[in-house]
C-alpha cells in the first residue's frame, strides 16, 4: 500500500513573524476563541499597494467580496478596492493572466488547468471562499414523465434507477448547460450522471451558457436541464421553467466551490498585500455565515452593480429555506442549512477546526483525479510528482501563515480522507491512493485503459 505522501512546503513567501495589536471590531468565530482581526500594516507589515481590483461573477458565492466592500473590511485592512462584475469565467482568467486585476473569485479548478494545460500560467489559489452552493435544474418535460425532486425519493438508486431510463428513452443525445467547463458544476454534474450509469462523453452534450442565460436557455428548449451556483436555478422556479432535482451539498458533501485566485508572480511582489486581502475576506466570510446578516447579504447582492436580481431569488441559499419546485401540491421546499457554507457551520462533515476557507490539498488531489478521468490535461496517468505540482498551483503556507496571524486553529493534516457517505454513489476517497481510486470508475473518458503513476 502506498504511503500517505510528504508534501512539499511553500515556503518562499514567507514571513517569520506577526504583531498582532487588537482592534474594537468584535467579529470573532469560533477558530478565534478571544482573538480579535488585526490591521493589516500592523499584521503583515506595509502594504505594497493598496489599491486594487477585483474580478467577480454575479453569483451568490461572490458574496464574500461584497461584503468585504460593503461592510468595510477591505479599508479595515488598508485596501482600496474596486470590484469589477465580469461576463464569463473565460473574461476573469484572461484579465488574471494579463494581469489587468490584481485579484478575482474563480472556479476551484481554474488554477490547476492553468498550470497544467496549455497555457502553462502561474495562476494560483489563495484561500476557499465557500463549499457548497450549486443545484441541478431540469426541465418540466421531466417532470411529465414522472421524475421529481430528489426530496421525494427514498434514496440516490431509487432516483437514478427512474432518470436512467428518462435519459435513454430520448433518441437523441440530451443536451445540458455549464458556466463554464472547469467549474465544479461541470465536475459534478459529470460526477452525478456517471454514478448513474449515464456517460457524460457519449450520451450527454455539455453546452456553455453564461449563468444568467441557463434559464432563458430551457425555456426555449434549448437544454434538458443545467447545473449552476446560486441564485441561477432559483429562477426557474420561479418562471415554472423547470424544477431542481439535486443540490451539490447532496453530490459531494462540503466540496469547494469558489477560491481567491491570482498570480503567483503578483503575490510575490506583494506579500503583505496578499495577506492583507485574505484576512478581509476571512472577516467578510465569517459574517456571511452569521444568520442574523441573511437578509442583509440578500439585500446588498441584489444590487444592480452586483448581482442585479430581486433578493427573493438570493435568499433561499443564504437563509437555507430552499425551494426544489414551484408545484405546490407537491412537497416543494426543504431546509438545506448548510447549502453554501463561507466559513463554518456544525456538519457532520465539518468539525473544527476544519472550516470552508482552509484549502485542503486532498480536495486538489480529487480534482486532478478527475481532470485525469475526463482526458481534460495531456496527463493520461497519475504523476508521480503530484505533491510538487499541487503545492505550486495551491499553497497552503501562505494560508497558514493569515490563520497564524489571525489566531485560527487549522488542520494538523493537509489531506483527509472522504467518507462513503459524502458523496452521492457511495464512494470513498483516500488521497493517499489516487490512481487506485482513479481506476474504479468504469466510465471515463480513457476507459478501458488502466490508469498508472507516470
Amino acid at each position: 500500500m502506498m504511503k500517505r505522501r510528504q508534501f512539499i512546503k511553500y515556503t518562499s513567501l514567507g514571513i517569520a513573524s506577526f504583531g498582532i495589536t487588537a482592534c474594537n471590531q468584535g467579529n470573532l468565530d469560533i477558530f478565534r476563541p478571544q482573538g480579535k482581526l488585526s490591521n493589516g500594516e500592523k499584521a503583515f507589515g506595509p502594504l505594497e499597494k493598496t489599491n486594487l481590483i477585483l474580478g467577480f461573477m454575479a453569483t451568490t458565492d461572490a458574496a464574500p467580496l461584497i461584503i468585504a466592500q460593503e461592510q468595510g473590511f477591505f479599508q479595515r485592512y488598508g485596501l482600496n478596492v474596486t470590484l469589477k462584475r465580469q461576463p464569463s469565467w473565460q473574461v476573469i482568467e484572461n484579465d488574471l493572466l494579463q494581469w489587468r486585476i490584481d485579484a478575482a473569485q474563480a472556479p476551484f479548478a481554474l488554477p490547476m488547468l492553468a498550470q497544467l494545460g496549455p497555457k502553462k500560467a502561474s495562476l494560483i489559489s489563495l484561500m476557499n471562499l465557500n463549499l457548497n452552493g450549486s443545484a441541478i435544474t431540469i426541465t418540466n418535460k421531466a417532470w411529465d414523465q414522472g421524475i421529481r425532486p430528489s426530496i421525494n425519493y427514498i434514496n440516490f438508486r431509487d432516483f437514478a434507477t427512474g432518470f436512467h431510463q428518462y435519459i435513454r428513452n430520448h433518441n437523441q443525445t440530451t443536451r445540458w448547460a455549464i458556466d463554464s467547463p472547469i467549474s465544479m458544476d461541470a465536475y459534478l454534474l459529470r460526477y452525478w450522471l456517471a454514478a448513474m450509469g449515464i456517460d457524460p462523453e457519449r450520451e450527454v452534450k455539455l453546452l456553455e451558457f453564461s449563468s444568467s442565460q441557463l434559464n432563458y436557455k430551457l425555456q426555449a428548449g434549448m437544454i434538458e436541464g443545467y447545473m449552476a451556483s446560486a441564485p441561477w436555478n432559483q429562477p426557474a422556479i420561479s418562471k415554472k421553467a423547470g424544477f431542481i432535482t439535486y443540490v451539490s451539498r447532496d453530490i459531494w458533501q462540503g466540496h469547494p466551490n469558489k477560491i481567491l485566485a491570482t498570480m503567483d508572480g503578483w503575490t510575490r511582489k506583494n506579500p503583505a498585500t496578499a495577506r492583507a486581502l485574505m484576512a478581509a475576506l476571512l472577516e467578510a466570510c465569517q459574517y456571511c455565515d452569521r444568520r442574523q446578516h441573511q437578509q442583509k447579504i440578500a439585500d446588498l447582492l441584489a444590487q444592480p452593480q452586483y448581482l442585479n436580481l430581486d433578493n427573493s431569488l438570493i435568499e433561499p441559499a443564504l437563509n437555507g429555506q430552499y425551494s426544489y419546485q414551484s408545484q405546490q401540491s407537491q412537497k416543494s421546499s426543504v431546509k438545506v442549512a448548510d447549502f453554501v457554507i463561507f466559513n463554518h457551520q456544525d456538519t457532520a462533515y465539518l468539525k473544527n477546526p476544519d472550516h470552508a476557507n482552509y484549502p485542503w490539498r486532498s480536495h486538489a488531489i480529487w480534482l486532478l483525479t478527475q481532470m485525469i478521468r475526463w482526458n481534460q490535461i495531456e496527463l493520461k496517468n497519475y504523476p508521480t510528482d503530484a505533491d510538487k505540482l499541487l503545492n505550486k498551483i495551491y499553497p497552503i503556507s501562505i494560508y497558514e501563515e493569515v490563520a497564524q496571524a489571525l489566531n485560527i486553529s487549522i488542520p494538523s493534516d493537509k489531506i483527509k480522507s472522504e467518507k462513503a457517505t459524502a458523496f452521492i454513489d457511495g464512494r470513498s476517497f483516500d488521497p493517499s491512493q489516487p490512481v487506485a481510486y482513479l481506476n474504479q470508475f468504469s466510465i471515463r473518458a480513457s476507459s478501458p485503459q488502466i490508469i498508472n503513476f507516470v
